[in-house]
């Protein structure tokens, strides 16, 4: 029988024994590494101006991302 149950004495199928997720390149790695660092470096300065002028540093991103989400519901909306 070749189903999803376990069974152990049931000998291994080729395409089971080489199902194996594809390797990472470096390309896939390098460009992880640079949407990690733009997030940081984002965060990093949303910080200091929260540290240099306070509280309106920290809502102001959000009223200013309202705007060009609107337009991208829109779009996506419209098709």
């Amino acid at each position: 029988m070749n189903d999803l149950t376990f069974d152990e004495h049931q000998p291994r199928t080729a395409t089971a024994a080489t199902a194996s997720p594809p390797p990472r390149t470096d390309s896939t790695q390098v460009n992880a590494t640079k949407a990690l660092l733009a997030i940081l470096f984002y965060v990093l300065l949303w910080g200091l101006a929260v540290a240099i002028w306070g509280l309106p540093a920290l809502f102001l991103p959000a009223v200013a991302k309202t705007g060009i989400m609107f337009v991208l519901l829109v779009m996506i909306t419209r098709g």
